[in-house]
């Protein structure tokens, strides 16, 4: 083993420790440097609406591509989305320079989606209710005469395999046929009008967009540490190698 063994490791560890000002102040005048910018940069306003869409399915007015393509014309001067978040659930995001131009934009969308939800939910809410009306007024026609029938059938008790008996207790059979689906269709748009909920704005809000201020510094930070440890290696590795050629 010889006696001139190299601690080339050690050696490296010592060099760097005593450049470790230059290894700290780098990276921290760099980072303190992206920090200025970060916070002096400039930041665009976000604009969010969250809408209730009720159980309505109509897909121009609950699919994120159906949505844009109705609202966004293309010639806005801001960044505009639709998004479907959840069920029942749509979100207008809007993002620009100008916080007055996001503002109005949020609310004109905003005001004409609403409207568009209104208009949908008052069409279904009416045809269930025409529906009912149009279910309760036959079950109206069709109950007293159901009963005339089972009179006329009971009068005929005796002569049970006469035509007139036969016919009538048809007649009675597709009666209650009737009767029942009726009076189903009335219980079921009773209910479907009950459970009719009007859609409506959840929230609105304009907010800055984020500067990210803690993870650049972090990551500048990071990434100046890491270059300027190369740095001074590479420095070290080109003394070293300068002095063993000029020996």
């Amino acid at each position: 083993m010889s006696e001139q063994k190299e601690y080339l490791f050690y050696k490296n560890l010592k060099f760097i420790w005593s450049k470790k000002w230059i290894l700290l102040i780098i990276p921290i005048v760099i980072a303190l440097i992206v920090s200025a910018i970060s916070l002096l940069g400039d930041r665009e306003y976000v604009g969010k609406a969250f809408f209730y869409t009720s159980s309505l399915d109509r897909d121009e007015l609950t699919d994120d591509d159906l949505l844009n393509n109705k609202y966004i014309t293309g010639t806005e001067d801001v960044e505009i989305n639709f998004s479907v978040v959840s069920r029942g659930k749509v979100q207008i995001k809007i993002v620009g320079n100008n916080k007055e131009d996001v503002q109005s934009k949020l609310t004109s969308l905003g005001t004409q989606y609403l409207e568009d939800l209104q208009e949908e939910h008052k069409f279904l809410y009416d045809a269930t209710d025409k529906s009912l009306k149009s279910y309760q007024q036959n079950l109206e026609i069709i109950e007293p005469l159901n009963e005339k029938i089972i009179e006329a059938t009971e009068a005929l008790e005796g002569q049970e395999t006469s035509d007139k008996y036969i016919e009538l207790l048809n007649s009675a059979v597709t009666n209650q046929q009737l009767l029942l689906e009726y009076e189903n269709g009335v219980y079921r748009k009773d209910v479907d009008l009950k459970m009719f909920e009007k859609p409506e704005l959840l929230s609105e809000e304009i907010t800055k967009s984020d500067n990210y201020l803690v993870q650049n510094m972090v990551i500048s930070f990071a990434l100046s540490f890491f270059l300027t440890l190369l740095g001074i290696m590479l420095w070290r590795y080109i003394r070293e190698a300068r002095r063993a050629l000029n020996d």
